[in-house]
């Protein structure tokens, strides 16, 4: 492919950093340092855009001093920013419109007309990040499953899907069975982690942290967490809990305040709200080991990040979390139980011959960069890669 078109209009609309948002500016970061030509654009209302200016800072450098104070002074000199439309779903080259988001309202109308219709050269991938809206609705908002069964079905009208886990393939083949949908093969393509594997932090008598990283919703089951900490520390079991995420919705303070209730109590727990990649970093620096305990994801890449740092991760041994704590360096249990998640939790603060067997572990791993995944992706005739596996 000589040039691919990234439709990136959530990313260039959102301060957020977390999920899609962080791959799709990974994507465009890293490609744009390649032979190919990555070329970012926005849904205009019509048609497709170049990004604004505003829109190319959200994209990427998110974190730049200023850009979140002045999000509202942005958006008025956008009114008046002239807005280049593109027109590219005819090139007659070797072109390829990369869909890496999850499209909804008039955007989604003109796509579902373009792949149905076939009016265009482009190839359309599309990335299918999980199906939790459709398979999971207990844990999605309504505003969220809006058009999501809608999406679905355009998936089955375009050239390739590209799913994270094999979980997530799998979900995609059930609801093509369920729904008579026919569509492409699902390809897994598991996400490129970037990241050193970092020193451990010095044995100085501190407590211990545990880092927690994700953003806060029911899905990602803080609360059991925060359950199983209760736990260990009544029992006398010193150590520092760290979540670090945003809250999905700002009306969903549940987790915060039980925060600031624990730590106004003594407890040792704080909640960081979102973190820039920076700050991200330096929270693995001092951690000990990781708890991701959501009951249920697409991929997990929180627990990916955690081992290729050589931090061990407490999570669940079910899906496409399951499919990535095969390879080693994880202490799996039923984190929908506090009890359990509390148990395995204790065994890594208490016993150090297995906390640094799990560092050794996930010492070991190796995982694809975007070289190797972009790689794929321009080359891929229908390949996967193994989510389990100890290398790539």
């Amino acid at each position: 492919m000589d040039r691919i078109f990234i439709d990136a209009t959530a990313t260039a609309n959102t301060l957020h950093h977390t999920g899609i948002q962080r791959v799709v500016r990974s994507m465009i970061l890293f490609g744009s340092v390649r032979g190919e030509e990555w070329i970012p654009v926005v849904w205009g209302g019509e048609g497709y855009r170049a990004p604004t200016r505003h829109e190319r800072r959200r994209l990427f450098n998110v974190f730049a001093k200023g850009i979140h104070r002045k999000k509202w002074l942005s958006r008025i000199f956008e009114r008046w920013e002239k807005k280049w439309e593109i027109d590219f779903l005819d090139e007659t080259e070797d072109a390829l419109f990369l869909i890496p988001e999850i499209p909804s309202g008039q955007r989604l109308d003109f796509l579902d007309d373009l792949a149905s219709t076939g009016a265009r050269q482009a190839q359309m991938v599309a990335i299918c990040h999980d199906l939790l809206s459709w398979s999971s609705p207990q844990w999605t908002a309504p505003s969220r499953r809006k058009d999501f069964d809608r999406y679905l079905r355009f998936l089955g009208l375009i050239e390739r899907v590209i799913c994270p886990s094999t979980a997530t393939a799998k979900e995609w083949k059930r609801f093509q069975a369920e729904e008579g949908i026919v569509g492409p093969e699902p390809e897994v393509l598991p996400w490129p982690i970037h990241g050193e594997p970092v020193a451990f932090p010095a044995d100085e008598g501190l407590n211990p942290l545990v880092l927690c990283v994700g953003t806060l919703e029911p899905r990602k089951n803080h609360s059991s967490l925060l359950d199983a900490a209760e736990i260990l520390w009544s029992k006398g079991v010193e150590f520092e809990l760290v979540l670090a995420g945003r809250v999905r919705e700002k009306s969903e303070r549940d987790i915060p305040d039980r925060v600031e209730k624990l730590a106004r109590a003594g407890r040792k727990v704080s909640w960081t709200g979102p973190v820039s990649d920076q700050m991200l970093e330096d929270l693995y620096q001092r951690s000990s080991f990781t708890v991701f305990p959501s009951l249920a994801e697409g991929y997990g890449l929180p627990i990916a990040e955690s081992l290729a740092r050589g931090r061990p991760c407490v999570c669940s041994d079910s899906g496409a979390m399951g499919e990535i704590a095969t390879g080693g360096g994880c202490l799996t249990t039923d984190v929908a139980t506090p009890d359990k998640l509390a148990e395995s939790m204790e065994k890594l603060l208490r016993e150090k011959d297995l906390l640094e067997d799990l560092v050794e572990q996930a010492k070991a791993r190796t995982w694809p960069d975007w070289e190797d995944w972009l790689n794929l992706l321009i080359g891929n005739s229908g390949g996967s890669l193994d989510c389990s596996a100890t290398e790539w």
